[in-house]
């Protein structure tokens, strides 16, 4: 971000990659979540240091998504997988293209008033 600021012009828009990890406590992720909190804090803190450049700093925090790395972890293991996804409420995992449609939000004009937002894009997972 610092190497980035002063190539900024006035009115972009930052975002930054969260997780519902900053919100739902789970055994054996606590540096995994203490590190999207600390996301989270940056983004408003960034967003309050901005305002006055009109640069607005925002966070998706995406669930699970439906990419060669998930997958790739759970090679031999897809029942791990399956047994992972049924824990979304939505039962299912997000495309890239639902990721992406909110981030391609973020970035446009269709999100001129939102900064130090925090957008779950998980299928439910960290609101109940």
């Amino acid at each position: 971000m610092q190497a980035a600021l002063p190539l900024l012009n006035e009115g972009a828009s930052v975002i930054l990659c969260g997780s519902a990890g900053d919100v739902k406590a789970s055994p054996g992720t606590s540096v995994y979540a203490a590190s999207k909190t600390a996301i989270r804090s940056l983004a408003r803190s960034w967003a309050a240091e901005l305002v006055d450049r009109k640069i607005r700093v925002n966070v998706v925090a995406p669930g699970l998504t439906e990419t060669p790395g998930l997958n790739g972890l759970f090679v031999g293991a897809e029942d791990a997988l399956a047994g992972l996804t049924a824990t979304v409420p939505m039962k299912r995992r997000a495309q890239p293209e639902e990721i992406g449609s909110v981030i391609t939000f973020l970035a446009s004009d269709g999100s001129t008033f939102m900064t130090g937002s925090e957008i779950y894009v998980d299928g439910g997972a960290s609101q109940f």
